[in-house]
């Protein structure tokens, strides 16, 4: 799975937080500046090509177009791109960065001990 753009990024927030919508539906939804409608037409059928999204036609040139992957499947995808891609596919080695970082603390490492457990 390919890294989305900020911009493929908005779009999909847009989606995964209102379900399915219509392009106007996703335009009015984008943050400001809103991008032309041809350009947002672009980011959506880049997606739908991707098979990050689909489309329902409801009539004559109306469509409504859905996540067809959830942000949480995304991220997870993601997650373990960047984990194999940054440190060989060592989780350990992640979490240990970012503990170094100090982005992680003790009681939230307690938590994933205790999930970790729980899963066992």
């Amino acid at each position: 799975m390919k890294k989305l753009t900020d911009k493929e990024l908005a779009v999909m927030n847009v989606l995964w937080d209102g379900g399915a919508l219509s392009m106007r539906d996703i335009l009015e939804r984008l943050p400001e500046p809103q991008p032309h409608f041809n350009t947002v037409a672009t980011f959506v059928r880049r997606l739908e090509q991707s098979g990050m999204i689909t489309h329902k036609e409801l009539g004559t040139r109306f469509f409504l177009y859905e996540p067809a992957i959830s942000r949480q499947k995304y991220a997870e995808l993601m997650n373990k791109e960047s984990v194999n891609r940054f440190f060989n596919g060592s989780y350990m080695d992640f979490i240990s960065c970012l503990v170094k970082q100090q982005e992680v603390s003790v009681d939230e490492l307690k938590e994933l001990i205790n999930m970790v457990e729980k899963k066992k």
